[in-house]
């Protein structure tokens, strides 16, 4: 069976629905991204579910409007890919968080290295076309 290759655009677009869908449930749900989260569910974990769920909703909304209007799109999936790679290597380093926490920590460190490679590529195509990087 021929399964279709994602195109680096309908990738860079599956990534920020992604980062939005986690950063709606983060924000309006911060109990459920706390069961994950490597501290429980007190207030300092929950305000923290809520930043970090709203800067990504930031990130993906800037992303999905970029990739779909092709401006600036290497630029918003190159943030939010070097977010998650630094998400992930903190997850992944520090010491003393539970298995649960270190599965995130990987998740979101391969969603950051799919995120740079996707940038990368939105680049290169963008040099290939004649479009200046800004």
């Amino acid at each position: 069976m021929n399964t279709p290759e994602l195109d680096v655009r309908t990738m860079s677009l599956l990534l920020a629905r992604g980062r939005v869908a986690v950063g709606v449930v983060a924000t309006v749900l911060p109990r459920l991204a706390g069961a994950v989260a490597p501290g429980g569910y007190g207030a300092p974990v929950r305000a923290l579910s809520r930043m970090a769920g709203a800067r990504d909703v930031a990130l993906g909304l800037g992303a999905l409007t970029c990739v779909k209007e092709g401006t600036q799109d290497a630029e918003w999936v190159g943030m939010g890919g070097a977010v998650d790679v630094i998400d992930g290597v903190t997850l992944l380093t520090t010491r003393g968080l539970p298995r649960r926490v270190r599965l995130v920590g990987l998740v979101a460190l391969g969603a950051g290295i799919a995120g740079l490679a996707c940038a990368r590529a939105l680049a290169d195509e963008r040099v290939s076309v004649g479009q200046p990087i800004s």
